[in-house]
C-alpha cells in the first residue's frame, strides 16, 4: 500500500496523451523498472482488453464502393464461440465528414466496445452490406432510415495472430475481403484500428441478465431525436448571413416557466426558424407514454457502448479533444476537473491546505423521486492533491472514499456524475438562456440590421434562438426528456434547478471567477491558461472595434440605439452597480465579456462527448452503492434510461457548428477594418500556442479557434 501510495502519481501520469512523452516506453516496461510488487495488489483486478476504434472500408483504385441506388454501408463484426456466446456488433460507415476539419472519411464510429480479452484472441469476421431507405416516411421513421432490404458486398476475417497486441498500444490492421460468391477482391480492403485498454473486471466480466423492457418513451424519443439531427444542417463561417430584420422591441416571446416570470426568450430565430411539426412531434411524445419508474439494464458495459452508439448513429463523433483512453481510470479525474466541464467548480483549498477541491454538495438539495426505485442524492466533495491528483471523495452523508476503497468506482461516478449536471444545468440555464438569448434579444430588439455592433456580433448569436425553442419542451416540460431521464422529483427537484440558475444568475467576469476559485495560477487548469488567452483576445477585439466605430464619444453618446441596448443587458443580466452607467468602457467590458461566454465558455462547457460515449461516465439515476458485484454493475454503468437521455441531448449540442477559426468578414460593415483583422492574428496566435501545449499535455480543445463554435448554435 506504502509503494502504490507512492508510485501511483507516476502511473497516473503516464496516460497521458496515450504516453506521447515516452513513445517508446509500454506500461509492461514501466512495470518492470519499478520495485517488485507495486501492482501486485491490483493487477487481478484488471483485464487488458481490445477496442476497435475505427473500420475503414476502401478500394486501392480509389472508386466509389456505395450504389447510389441504395442506402447506407454498415460492417458487421461477428466474434466469439457461437451460439448464445457469439456476440454480433455493426457498425455504419461514413461517407462524408461529420465535423468541420474532420479527417473522417469512409471509416464508421465503431466506439469503444470489448471485442475480445488480449490474452484470448479470437477470429473476427466482418460482412459489409448495404441497406436499402425506406421510401415511406412513416417506415422510415418508425423502423429507422436504414431498416430496409439488405444485401451483402463483401466478407473480411481478421486472424487471431493479428489481433495479438502483445507490447503494442494501438494497431492498424488491412486484410483484403471476398465477394459474395467467395473470390477473393484484393484491390478491396477492410482495416480496423484498435486499441489495448486495462478495464476493471467489475466492467468485464458482469453480465446481468433482465427482461425488462425499455419504456415506449425511450424508444420513440431515440428514432425521432436521430432522425432529426440527421437533417439538421448549419453553416460554415464564411457562409454566414447579415442580420436582416428590423430591430424590434416586442418580439413574440415564449415563457416555458410562469414561476419566473422576467425569463422569456423569441418564439423563432432570425435567420433559422424551428420548424412547427417539430415541436409538434415533441410536445405529442412527451405527453403520449405514460412516465414510469423503471430502470433497464444493459448486459455489461461494453454492451451499454455499443447500443450508446447505435442510439446516436454518427451524429457524436468522437471528442473534438480525441479519444478519452480509459476514461474511468483515476488519472481521468483530473482531467475532468482541471481540463474539461469540471474547471468552473474546482478551487484551491484555502489557508496552508495544499490541494484543490470541487465541492458539489449543493446538488443534494434538489430531492430525487420517491417510488419503486431507490436513488441517491447528487453531489459531493472530490479532492485533489497540489499536483492535481485524487485523493478522496467524502459523500453528503460524511462517507469517506479513497483510491481503491471498497466503493471507490461508485464514488468516482458519484463525483462524474454530479459535475456532468452541475455543469448542464449551467449550460443550459445560464449560458444559453441568459448569456446567449439576451445578448440574441438585445441586438434584434434595439438595434437596426445597418448598425456596426449588430452586423460585427450577429455571427456570434447565430441560430442561439432556434436552440432556445428547439429545446424548449426537451428541458422544461414536466414530461419531457430532461425529467424523464433524471431522478429528480419535478417540482421541488428540476423546476427548482432552472429557477436558481436562471433566476439566479447575476453578472460576473470571468476572470473574477477564476479568481474566486484561486486557480489563475494554476499551471495545469485549462481555464486559467487556455480560457484566460482566449478572454483576452475577445476582450481587446471589443474594445478595438467600439474605438474603431464611435471614434469620438459624443458619437457614441448620441447613439440611442446602443444606449437602449445596454439599459436591457444591465436589467436582463444583473450587471453589478459599477458597470450599469452608460459608458464606452462599461460597454466594451460587457461585450466583451458576452463574446467569451458565447463562444469559448460555452465550448468547454458544453463538451461532453465523453460523457454521452460511455454509459460508465454518468448516471444521472444514480442509485446506492451495491452489496453485491450485481448490484455493483447495476450502479456503476448506468441503466438505458440515464444513457439514452444523456446521449441525445449531449447529441443536440454536438452538430458541427461554423468556428472562429475561420472567416466572417462577410457580415461586418467594414470587412477590412483593423479591429477584426487583429482579432484574427490573435485567434492565429492562440491556435498555434494551443497546439503546442497540447503536446505536453491531455489534448484539450475547449478554447481552440480551430473548434470553438462562433455562436450557441448547437
Amino acid at each position: 500500500s506504502f509503494l502504490i501510495s507512492k508510485f501511483s502519481p507516476i502511473y497516473n501520469s503516464l496516460e497521458l496523451r496515450q504516453m506521447k512523452l515516452l513513445p517508446s516506453l509500454t506500461l509492461t516496461a514501466i512495470a518492470a523498472a519499478i520495485p517488485s510488487g507495486v501492482f501486485s495488489s491490483t493487477t487481478k483486478e484488471f483485464r487488458n482488453v481490445n477496442e476497435i476504434l475505427s473500420v475503414s472500408i476502401g478500394n486501392k483504385k480509389g472508386e466509389d464502393i456505395k450504389n447510389k441506388e441504395w442506402g447506407d454501408i454498415f460492417v458487421k463484426f461477428r466474434y466469439g464461440s457461437g451460439g448464445d456466446e457469439e456476440i454480433v456488433r455493426e457498425s455504419q460507415v461514413l461517407k462524408k465528414p461529420v465535423e468541420f476539419f474532420s479527417n473522417i472519411v469512409g471509416k464508421a464510429l465503431v466506439s469503444s466496445d470489448v471485442i475480445q480479452f488480449d490474452d484470448k484472441p479470437q477470429r473476427l469476421f466482418c460482412r459489409i452490406i448495404q441497406r436499402r431507405r425506406p421510401k415511406n416516411v412513416l417506415i422510415r421513421f418508425i423502423c429507422g432510415p436504414n431498416s430496409g432490404r439488405e444485401r451483402t458486398l463483401g466478407t473480411a476475417e481478421f486472424q487471431p495472430k493479428d489481433l495479438k497486441l502483445d507490447n503494442i498500444e494501438r494497431k492498424v490492421i488491412r486484410t483484403s475481403w471476398k465477394m459474395p460468391c467467395g473470390r477473393s477482391n484484393p484491390d478491396m480492403f477492410v482495416e480496423i484500428e484498435v486499441l489495448k485498454s486495462r478495464w476493471r473486471q467489475i466492467y468485464t466480466d458482469a453480465n446481468i441478465i433482465t427482461d425488462e423492457k425499455l419504456e415506449p418513451f425511450f424508444s420513440l424519443t431515440s428514432t425521432f431525436f436521430k432522425s432529426t439531427l440527421e437533417t439538421t444542417k448549419n453553416l460554415r463561417s464564411f457562409e454566414l448571413p447579415k442580420p436582416i430584420a428590423e430591430a424590434d422591441p416586442d418580439l413574440k416571446m415564449e415563457s416555458p416557466l410562469p414561476s419566473l416570470e422576467n425569463f422569456c426568450f423569441p418564439d423563432n430565430d432570425e435567420f433559422d426558424p424551428v420548424d412547427s411539426s417539430t415541436l409538434t412531434a415533441f410536445k405529442l411524445i412527451n405527453n403520449v407514454p405514460v412516465v414510469r419508474d423503471q430502470l433497464t439494464y444493459y448486459r455489461n458495459r461494453g454492451e451499454a457502448i455499443y447500443e450508446i452508439r447505435n442510439t446516436v448513429g454518427n451524429n457524436i463523433a468522437t471528442p473534438k479533444e480525441g479519444r478519452w483512453i480509459n476514461p474511468t481510470r483515476d488519472s481521468s479525474m483530473k482531467r475532468i476537473f482541471f481540463s474539461s466541464i469540471g474547471m468552473i467548480y474546482v478551487k484551491k483549498l484555502p489557508g496552508f491546505e495544499k490541494g484543490y477541491a470541487a465541492d458539489l454538495t449543493d446538488l443534494a438539495t434538489y430531492p430525487v423521486r420517491n417510488g419503486k426505485q431507490e436513488y441517491e442524492t447528487y453531489g459531493c466533495i472530490t479532492y485533489f492533491d497540489e499536483h492535481g491528483n485524487i485523493v478522496k471523495i467524502t459523500d453528503v452523508n460524511g462517507d469517506v472514499h479513497t483510491p481503491g476503497s471498497e466503493h471507490w468506482e461508485w464514488a468516482k461516478l458519484k463525483s462524474r456524475t454530479g459535475v456532468f449536471l452541475k455543469a448542464a444545468f449551467a449550460h443550459f440555464g445560464e449560458v444559453h438562456y441568459m448569456w446567449g438569448n439576451h445578448g440574441s434579444s438585445t441586438l434584434r430588439m434595439f438595434l437596426s440590421p445597418c448598425h456596426p455592433i449588430r452586423r460585427a456580433f450577429t455571427p456570434h448569436f447565430y441560430k442561439t434562438h432556434h436552440t432556445c425553442r428547439r429545446a424548449q419542451y426537451s428541458l422544461f416540460d414536466r414530461k419531457g426528456i430532461l425529467s424523464r431521464g433524471l431522478s429528480l422529483k419535478y417540482d421541488e427537484g428540476l423546476k427548482k434547478v432552472f429557477e436558481d440558475f436562471i433566476g439566479g444568475f447575476i453578472y460576473q467576469s470571468y476572470p473574477d471567477e477564476l479568481k474566486e476559485q484561486d486557480v489563475l495560477d494554476c499551471k495545469f487548469h485549462v481555464g486559467a491558461t487556455d480560457g484566460m488567452d482566449l478572454h483576452k483576445i475577445f476582450s481587446q477585439y471589443a474594445c478595438d472595434l467600439f474605438d474603431e466605430i464611435y471614434t469620438h464619444e459624443e458619437k457614441f453618446k448620441a447613439d440611442e440605439e446602443l444606449k437602449r441596448a445596454h439599459e436591457y443587458l444591465v436589467d436582463e443580466l444583473r450587471i453589478p452597480k459599477h458597470l450599469q452607467e452608460y459608458t464606452m468602457d462599461n460597454v466594451k467590458e460587457i461585450w466583451g465579456e458576452i463574446l467569451f461566454r458565447v463562444t469559448g465558455y460555452h465550448n468547454m462547457i458544453g463538451a461532453v462527448t465523453a460523457f454521452a460515449l460511455d454509459p460508465a461516465m454518468t448516471n444521472i439515476r444514480l442509485q446506492p452503492k451495491g452489496r453485491t458485484m450485481t448490484e455493483e454493475m447495476e450502479t456503476i454503468v448506468a441503466p438505458k434510461e440515464s444513457a439514452i437521455s444523456v446521449a441525445l441531448i449531449s447529441a443536440i449540442t454536438q452538430i458541427p457548428c461554423p468556428t472562429i477559426g475561420e472567416c466572417w468578414k462577410q457580415v461586418l460593415e467594414n470587412p477590412d477594418c483593423t479591429s477584426y483583422a487583429t482579432l484574427r492574428e490573435n485567434l492565429k496566435k492562440l491556435e498555434q500556442k494551443i497546439d503546442q501545449r497540447n503536446l505536453v499535455r491531455n489534448d484539450n480543445v475547449d478554447f481552440h479557434p480551430r473548434y470553438c463554435a462562433i455562436s450557441i448554435s448547437s
